[in-house]
């Protein structure tokens, strides 16, 4: 009986020797420009089943018969790769591919909106790209002329150019460097001509809520700038510009790459005389300046596994103006010169384990400074002196697990410090918050992508918040895809709703933050400066995170390669919105100022975007956006007939209209864009046309009923047209030139548009290619 059993497996061992044998075995390594890891790739032998590369590029195909075999490799953002290989029993074939990058909207990658690499034709969430090929064609220095000509986003002026997004403001906009938040805003306001754009790969705009990945201020959208990562051996690139104003712009970068390091630097300095609106007045509308930015990156790979990352960016500003004060009967001059500086340090470290799984683990520090300096010009006797420091520091790990092919999670979790200490504010101010997140993708078919993610944050200064996302897309047919979302986006109360304790030495009001505003009234009180009490400020509790749900829906149609159609519709609710209101009159008659949580405000609209490409060499798109954005609380009192308003004719006064009421300030109803784009090759030629168009926006309430509703009180509409045009000479040598503001197209509301500009520049490229 043994010896049966002995004989029985000897044949069965014999019969699994000889099947090896006549079996072989496949694998290698994806890898793209460089000599980097292609991950996720989809490694496949015609006719039969594959595998997925992991997150280093590795791949395995076991138990494959001898012969000869097509070998199809395919990854986003690569061309496709075919390959014969022979297989031959009872050996292991390894293979090193290499992809070829491609250059396409239908491959063009994105990261913001689900943190991961995704094409952005996949991604269920509304996300634009911007591509430097794009920036470099309509010939800009600062982000916020990229920004300018998009659909949906409308530049607002105060305290620095900030954004909005779908009605909401600058406040409520989350601006990134390779995923790591811009500090240092002013009202709220982060000023984006910080941003120099000769460093940026592209630009990500995310519209929406994106709070269950990026936590506050991302309520209303996230704008992402990717900085460069040239891939190629060596690149040098020289830029120069002069416009109008005198302003002059000059850049460079460096690129080297080996298999296994790399370095990357930039270099820009610009500098303008600034220009003036209002002549008749001291001072000019946009000051005289000079500043410099330095972003240098390095990065070296340990093996296929490991590899780090460090990046810096440092950014200086210098500015000085004039302006007049009346003291007495006399007016008195002013010189004001400021500085302003901030720099970030992020290094990264990534390892691929397991089979196809990625852990990233960063730690991001950045600091801003403002010092200001004003002084009178007949003396140089100091009048006032004031600075601003804030430092922030993110601790985060994430992990990126491919289940399957149809299964993708993300998990992370990170620690915050932020510290401010300002002229404005009482010694050292200190925030924490820790926080957790995760996000699933499910594409149960080719034709559905389903991604849920959710976050949850604790802070030291207000309660905790959970923030969900659910987002779908379907290609119902070939050319028609829909897709859907809603989610929670969340704005924590910043160091100056908190904690500002500000007296203005000229006017004599006085903004303290929810925080102290109880103190800081019991002190006034003490001191005999209060002369009537509007809230007791023993009611007045601290103020909590603004909220918001929203939803976005929307279609796109893309009939062939020659047209496509892009269509969004949006709703916010915002809860708790944070405004300033009266908390006391002084003895001066001047107000002391709180915040508190009072409003409810909803935005919704409509985002259509059409692009056309009749020719290889010529491309037309069309953007709109539909925008209606009101406080509710204002439109219920409208409907109960509680609001009132003066003819300024008349002086009669009658009820406001539900039609009367045009909403929130700022904002206005209807915008787009157009742009013409022609690109000869042969020629080495391009050129541009854009226009841009806003409608009517309210300015301010002139008849004192604190809404606006009457025609006087809106700023006019107005459409302004960019021509650019650039030329290839040899292969290393571009010109470029252009007019910004063709029609000379100026605002007393809008002192972002300086008026009619010329440019011309020059830039020589070296690639070792």
């Amino acid at each position: 009986m043994r010896v049966s059993i002995l004989l029985v497996m000897c044949y069965l061992l014999g019969s699994m020797a000889v099947a090896a044998q006549q079996y072989g075995t496949v694998a290698g390594e994806v890898l793209g420009a460089a000599g980097r890891p292609v991950a996720y790739a989809s490694v496949a032998l015609a006719g039969k089943s594959g595998a997925t590369a992991d997150a280093a590029g590795s791949f395995k195909l076991s138990g494959l018969a001898a012969g000869t075999y097509t070998l199809q490799v395919s990854a986003v953002g690569y061309k496709p790769l075919k390959q014969e290989i022979t297989i031959r029993p009872g050996e292991e074939t390894y293979l090193k591919l290499q992809l070829e990058e491609q250059v396409s909207e239908l491959g063009q990658v994105v990261v913001s909106a689900t943190r991961m690499e995704q094409s952005a034709e996949l991604v269920p969430i509304p996300v634009d790209v911007i591509t430097k090929e794009q920036i470099s064609q309509i010939g800009v220095v600062r982000l916020n002329e990229v920004l300018s000509e998009q659909t949906g986003l409308q530049l607002i002026s105060n305290h620095g150019t900030g954004l909005q997004i779908q009605g909401l403001g600058s406040d409520y906009v989350l601006v990134l460097v390779d995923g790591e938040p811009v500090v240092g805003r002013t009202s709220g306001v982060l000023d984006l001509t910080r941003l120099a754009v000769g460093n940026i790969e592209r630009v990500e705009v995310i519209k929406g809520p994106a709070s269950s990945l990026y936590g506050s201020e991302a309520m209303a959208g996230v704008v992402n700038i990717i900085t460069k990562k040239d891939t190629t051996p060596f690149a040098a690139t020289v830029r120069g510009r002069y416009s109008t104003f005198q302003t002059l712009n000059t850049s460079a970068d460096l690129n080297w790459q080996s298999s296994k390091a790399g370095l990357y630097l930039f270099a820009d300095r610009l500098r303008s005389d600034g220009y003036d609106l209002s002549p008749e007045t001291v001072g000019k509308t946009s000051p005289p300046f000079t500043s410099y930015t330095l972003n240098p990156k390095v990065y070296y790979n340990f093996s296929n596994r490991l590899s780090a990352h460090l990046s810096f960016r440092w950014y200086t500003e210098e500015q000085q103006n004039d302006y007049a004060i009346t003291e007495g009967a006399q007016e008195q001059v002013l010189l004001d010169k400021s500085q302003r500086e901030d720099w970030s340090l992020m290094p990264t470290l990534e390892y691929s384990f397991g089979n196809k799984h990625k852990l990233t683990l960063k730690n991001y520090s950045t600091s801003y400074k403002t010092d200001s300096r004003i002084a009178y010009t007949n003396d140089g006797a100091l009048y006032d002196a004031s600075y601003f420091n804030q430092f922030f520091n993110r601790s985060e790990a994430q992990l990126d697990l491919l289940l399957s092919d149809k299964h993708i999670s993300t998990l992370g979790a990170g620690y915050t410090l932020e510290e401010v200490e300002a002229t404005r504010y009482d010694y050292l101010n200190r925030m924490t918050a820790s926080y957790i997140f995760g996000q699933h993708q499910w594409r149960p078919t080719d034709k559905l992508n389903v991604v849920a993610g959710a976050r949850f944050d604790q802070h030291s200064q207000y309660a905790s918040r959970f923030s969900p996302k659910l987002s779908a897309k379907y290609e119902v047919l070939p050319w028609l895809w829909v897709q859907g979302s809603f989610g929670g986006g969340y704005k924590a109360p910043d160091f100056r709703q908190l904690l500002l304790n500000f007296t203005n030495a000229v006017a004599g009001y006085s903004v303290f933050g929810s925080s102290v505003v109880q103190r800081e009234m019991q002190r006034l009180q003490e001191q005999g400066q209060v002369a009537v009490v509007y809230i007791d400020p023993a009611t007045i509790s601290e103020i909590k995170a603004e909220n918001s749900m929203a939803y976005n829906a929307g279609f796109t149609i893309k009939a062939n390669q020659l047209l496509s159609l892009r269509t969004n519709f949006f709703r916010n609710n915002i809860n708790d919105l944070i405004e300033t209101a009266p908390v006391a009159r002084k003895t001066n008659e001047q107000n002391v100022y709180g915040y508190f949580n009072v409003a409810k405000v909803y935005t919704q609209g409509a985002e259509v975007q059409l692009d056309l490409e009749p020719l290889p060499q010529l491309s037309f798109s069309l953007g709109y956006q539909c925008l209606d954005a009101k406080d509710a609380a204002v439109r219920d009192k409208i409907e109960n007939g509680e609001v009132f308003k003066r003819d300024p004719a008349t002086q009669e006064v009658k009820r406001v209209k539900l039609s009367d009421y045009g909403g929130l300030f700022n904002r206005s109803r209807h915008s787009g864009n157009v742009k013409l784009f022609y690109t000869n090759q042969q020629y080495g030629f391009n050129s541009a046309i854009r226009g841009i168009y806003r409608g009517r926006f309210g300015f301010g309430d002139l008849n004192g009923n604190q809404i606006l509703d009457i025609d006087q009180e809106y700023a006019p509409t107005y459409f302004t047209w960019n021509v650019s045009a650039g030329k290839q000479l040899l292969k290393y040598l571009q010109l470029e030139a252009g007019v910004n503001n063709l029609f000379d197209t100026t605002s007393t509301y809008e002192p972002s548009l300086a008026g009619r500009t010329f440019y011309t520049g020059i830039t020589f490229k070296i690639n070792a290619n």
